[in-house]
């Protein structure tokens, strides 16, 4: 009888950065450096409406959108990194959030080459 596997998997977060266009191969070069290495960049156009635009400290103009998928246990170290480096505590640099995988995913994510042992 084999011996199922007792080391769970950490628990993953969808990393979201938005930033103006043509800063995002900035964000993806940061990321790299911090050994994430499953990222997707995406083009985006702002739609809200000013009051929530001023609300979140962003314009709503064209955007780059980054997903990337980061350990929990890392969110914090990676948030407070790309803070830093593109001062989105200044208005209308960016937004960077984190939303939870759920386990279910983690098999698909293992075939896309994620390697949780980092």
């Amino acid at each position: 009888m084999q011996e199922k596997n007792s080391k769970r998997p950490p628990i993953i977060e969808l990393l979201v950065i938005i930033v103006d266009r043509n800063k995002g191969e900035k964000v993806i070069r940061i990321l790299s450096t911090l050994n994430v290495n499953l990222q997707v960049l995406s083009l985006g156009k702002g739609t809200a409406d000013s009051t929530m635009a001023d609300y979140f400290a962003v314009d709503t103009g064209e955007k780059d959108v980054i997903f990337a998928l980061i350990k929990l246990k890392q969110a914090g170290k990676i948030l407070d990194i790309i803070n830093d480096n593109l001062k989105f505590d200044e208005k209308n640099t960016g937004i960077a959030f984190t939303i939870p995988v759920k386990s279910a995913m983690y098999s698909v994510i293992e075939k896309m080459g994620f390697d949780f042992s980092l």
